[in-house]
């Protein structure tokens, strides 16, 4: 009897220990996701969501959103950009919205792996910034005119989709409404995905390409957040999601061979039209269509 006693504390015992040896493995696993990488956390302080320049106190601003996602806004290190050509540039307030990643270059600091979920994180945060910027500016009894090239030409449309249309004036250039399917899951993958000359056909990424050497480890974990924040973002059909939003204060420019965000389809142009945005194209290539929507303010086709 006192054999059989013992035999069943240790038994006991051991599945006491199993189970608090199973506990802690469960939380290890959770404080190493938890630790993985510092997520982006937005100051209460608005203003620190941008970089100004200008006079604040001016009656209209103008909320400039860089393509991306980056590590670093280009206004940051070069302190110039296209948009300055516009009529009474030097008159509005400037504010040069951060992304997520720009923001916080944590990000790219992750420890064993940066995930789709973690992608979806700051893609919204990237778009909560342009919301808490247009909404302090109109707090404030602004007119807003918002601007956003390629990647920010999606956050827009995310905004708009999410939190409504609020600011007076967009200027979309190089986005989409739709992005091709097999272009978007390719950047879900990791990889950059073209489009042909014609800017409807996918160029097929090489998936099988060895690693370069040569190329520092930091610059595989930037095009490895840059990827999946990508084809999270452009796997969204907006043709759906602003549906039942006023896009009349949209204006959307586009190339007819844009290789990196594609043309639009009749379907998106017709779905444009459909809701009152005016569309404009040329064919000067991706990065030409900054260009095409300045000119059209420039000579009063476009009216800000």
């Amino acid at each position: 009897m006192k054999n059989y006693l013992t035999i069943i504390s240790l038994l006991l015992l051991l599945s006491s220990c199993t189970t608090q040896e199973k506990k802690e493995i469960v939380q290890s696993a959770k404080t190493e996701k938890n630790l993985n990488y510092p997520p982006t956390v937005l100051a209460k302080d608005t203003t620190a969501l941008w970089m100004g320049e200008g006079n604040i106190n001016s009656d209209t601003v103008l909320i400039i959103g860089e393509s991306g996602p980056k590590a670093q806004l280009t206004f940051d290190w070069r302190a110039k950009e296209i948009w300055s050509r516009l009529p009474n540039y030097f008159n509005y307030y400037r504010a040069h919205i951060h992304q997520a990643t720009t923001l916080n270059n944590s990000i790219y600091d992750w420890k064993y792996n940066f995930t789709e979920e973690m992608a979806e994180l700051e893609v919204d945060n990237g778009t909560e910034i342009l919301a808490r910027t247009i909404k302090y500016f109109k707090d404030r009894n602004k007119k807003v005119i918002v601007i956003g090239t390629f990647w920010s030409a999606f956050v827009i449309q995310d905004y708009i989709s999410k939190y409504g249309n609020n600011a007076d004036t967009y200027l979309l250039s190089a986005g989409r409404l739709d992005l091709n399917q097999e272009q978007y899951q390719y950047h879900l993958k990791g990889f950059q995905a073209v489009f042909e000359e014609d800017g409807k056909t996918t160029v097929v990424p090489d998936t099988t390409k060895v690693i370069d050497p040569l190329k520092q480890e930091r610059h595989f974990r930037i095009s490895k957040v840059t990827q999946l924040m990508k084809g999270v973002m452009k796997r969204q059909r907006f043709t759906t999601l602003l549906a039942n939003k006023d896009l009349s204060n949209v204006v959307y420019g586009y190339a007819t061979n844009d290789i990196y965000s594609g043309a639009l389809t009749g379907k998106e142009l017709e779905f444009l039209k459909s809701k009152g945005a005016s569309v404009y194209s040329n064919d000067k290539g991706h990065f030409g269509v900054d260009g095409l929507l300045l000119e059209l303010v420039m000579n009063g086709t476009i009216e800000l």
